[in-house]
């Protein structure tokens, strides 16, 4: 976070929903982001979304056990999306239609280890942006945000502890190590750009404690440690990577 946009933060009051002096600047940060949030009810393109991860975690499952850790995950997933599209509405907003911006969604799962990446590097981003959300001054936002911090830590370590009995074979180990050359740069394109104009506006407001590319170094320095302790060999973190 930068010293310039903390010594330029709001004050710290807490608005509560259909607050009269909620400023409209941070109103409007607030629905960008909120919009753009990929978990939405109300957005048929997270509709499909879901729909496409039901039907991989249920076809590569390898086990009943797996595919029941899967549903409790995915039963998350649908709340979370009720849970944004209320937060929406208490702003303002009844409804999104937004294209999913970040490509890791749009990638191909063709294998067992492919979905065990996903939730491991990619719900593992949602880790870093939800627990932000804990000191938001925006209360209805502010009170789920432990909630959505614990889902996603659960997410992120069942695909870690799904991705470590794979690497325990060295055919596994050989497969999960092809993979990373996939999954890591995206995972890490999750953050959006370094020079973004409204991560800085983000931090001002409190919406979020760290700037896009803060967040992303703290998660390669807290996830390579775990990449490497199960044999897989990360790459440059600009290798493939589409928004540096």
């Amino acid at each position: 976070m930068s010293e310039a946009a903390v010594q330029d933060r709001a004050d710290a009051r807490i608005y509560k929903e259909n607050d009269p002096d909620l400023p409209e600047e941070f109103r409007t940060l607030l629905v960008r982001v909120m919009s753009k949030h990929l978990e939405n009810s109300t957005n048929p393109h997270y509709d499909r979304l879901l729909v496409k991860l039901w039907e991989r975690c249920l076809t590569l499952a390898p086990d009943v056990e797996a595919k029941r850790l899967l549903a409790k995950l995915m039963m998350q997933e649908v709340e979370h999306g009720v849970i944004t599209a209320q937060i929406l509405k208490g702003l303002g907003v009844d409804k999104i239609e937004e294209p999913i911006e970040q490509y890791i969604f749009n990638m191909p799962m063709d294998t067992w280890c492919d979905l065990c990446f996903f939730h491991a590097l990619g719900d593992r981003v949602g880790m870093y942006i939800g627990e932000n959300w804990g000191d938001v001054p925006y209360e209805p936002l502010r009170a789920v945000a432990p909630r959505l911090h614990r889902d996603e830590v659960f997410h992120a370590t069942l695909g870690y502890q799904n991705l470590t009995k794979i690497c325990e074979t060295p055919e596994g180990l050989a497969q999960a190590q092809e993979l990373i050359h996939k999954w890591w740069p995206a995972a890490l394109d999750m953050f959006g750009t370094s020079g973004s104009t409204f991560s800085e506006k983000y931090v001002r407001w409190g919406i979020r404690q760290q700037g896009n590319e803060e967040l992303r170094q703290q998660y390669i320095a807290d996830t390579r440690p775990l990449m490497e302790k199960i044999g897989i060999v990360v790459p440059d973190d600009r290798a493939n990577r589409k928004f540096l």
